[in-house]
């Protein structure tokens, strides 16, 4: 009877577990997409955020822990885009205020762990924040 209860109870919350692909297609999605599109675009393509975040911040614990405030809290001064961006996108709205915490969290290492690091010297020369991405300085 145990072994039932605790199995049901492991499967019951694999189900419900969270991925940081689902938080991405529920609060980011809209807003960030996979691709550059030709249409409007209200913020760049997750790819390169996470890129070119990867770049300014090397460490994943340095870089989650970024990614979990700029969400609940962004501000200009401690992102990582250049004036071009803000100008085109302004600062991203704190969407991690309508998320829980086991959301911010899985998202924030998703965006690390999904997406490859390219390395280019282009790429070098550009900055970007959680939210929106532009040239350096």
């Amino acid at each position: 009877m145990k072994k039932t209860i605790l199995g049901l109870l492991l499967v019951g919350s694999s189900l419900f577990a969270l991925s940081g692909e689902k938080v991405y297609d529920q609060h980011c999605a809209s807003c960030h997409k996979m691709e550059m599109s030709k249409g409007e675009m209200l913020a760049p393509p997750m790819p390169k955020v996470s890129q070119r975040l990867r770049q300014a911040i090397e460490s994943k614990e340095k870089f989650v822990i970024f990614v979990k405030d700029y969400i609940q809290n962004p501000k200009r001064d401690k992102g990582y885009c250049g004036a071009r961006a803000y100008q085109n996108f302004g600062t991203m709205p704190p969407i991690g205020e309508s998320m829980t915490q086991e959301e911010i969290e899985v998202v924030s290492l998703w965006l690390f762990e999904k997406f490859e690091i390219k390395s280019t010297q282009q790429n070098k020369k550009q900055k970007c924040g959680a939210g929106k991405c532009g040239a350096a300085k």
